[in-house]
């Protein structure tokens, strides 16, 4: 069961670091499926090699889907990295430089120069680490909200009902609005860990505690993180079943917000 998921917005060029989302619950969260796939890396066995990049490529969505369902279904050793692309046809006027950019962007998981190629009219470019631990560049960065909305609200269920028995009822848990965690954009620039190892229920409300670790991600190791600061609790109300966010009166929250609005 998670225990914690981290999150990092960088605002500028909509790549998002986080620990404790896996690549199928953003396969299952996404709505601008992936019609192709360039694999970025250039020893990868799936696909089909592609003679003018030198990578493998996975043509049509049912194939795209095929082969992010094979990734479910086995351990992987080598890490997970793919850009979506429109046309092959486009594809296949990449530039000898933009080919180039595209093998970097793969091996230093950074961009040099926008992540999203007007040739190939990406929506995502997916890094997937050791330790559950991904980059992902987003063209609309609302798709995250949806993700992260997602998650947050499978992990609340799980907790909620922890120790019902087969026997009793299991308490329903309404999906988290992800207009609410837009809200939070402020925060989640600032590098955080939703805890929900020290969550705690009073009366109808479940708390989550939001630590803030900014980019030390050593932090989110043997539970370092919860040294650090409490920025605000996410809470959902069990008998309301509905989601509200409380500030830390201390920690400015609210300039945070209006910071990030600016």
């Amino acid at each position: 069961m998670v225990d914690l998921i981290y999150v990092h917005i960088n605002v500028t060029s909509n790549a998002v670091l986080s620990k404790g989302i896996a690549h199928e619950e953003f396969m299952h969260s996404i709505v601008h499926h992936p019609n192709n796939i360039l694999l970025l890396n250039p020893s990868a066995d799936e696909g089909e090699y592609d003679l003018h990049t030198g990578l493998k490529i996975v043509k049509g969505e049912s194939n795209v889907n095929d082969y992010f369902s094979a990734l479910r279904r086995r351990k992987l050793n080598e890490e997970i990295k793919w850009i979506d692309f429109s046309d092959v046809t486009l594809l296949k006027e990449l530039t000898p430089l933009e080919i180039s950019e595209l093998l970097y962007f793969g091996h230093m998981k950074n961009s040099l120069h926008s992540p999203f190629f007007y040739k190939l009219q990406n929506d995502f470019v997916f890094f997937e680490f050791a330790d559950n631990m991904s980059r992902v560049y987003y063209r609309y960065i609302e798709e995250f909200y949806r993700i992260l909305a997602d998650k947050i609200s499978r992990v609340v269920l799980e907790k909620v009902n922890d120790k019902k028995t087969f026997f009793r009822r299991g308490t329903p848990v309404d999906k988290l609005n992800s207009d609410l965690l837009k809200e939070m954009k402020p925060i989640l620039q600032e590098g955080v860990v939703f805890c929900f190892h020290q969550t705690e229920v009073k009366g109808n409300e479940y708390q989550i505690p939001i630590h803030i670790v900014e980019d030390s991600l050593w932090k989110t190791k043997n539970f370092v993180y919860r040294n650090e600061p409490i920025l605000a609790t996410l809470i959902y109300n069990t008998a309301k079943r509905s989601w509200r966010l409380k500030q830390e009166e201390d920690f400015g929250l609210n300039n945070l917000i209006q910071r990030g609005s600016i």
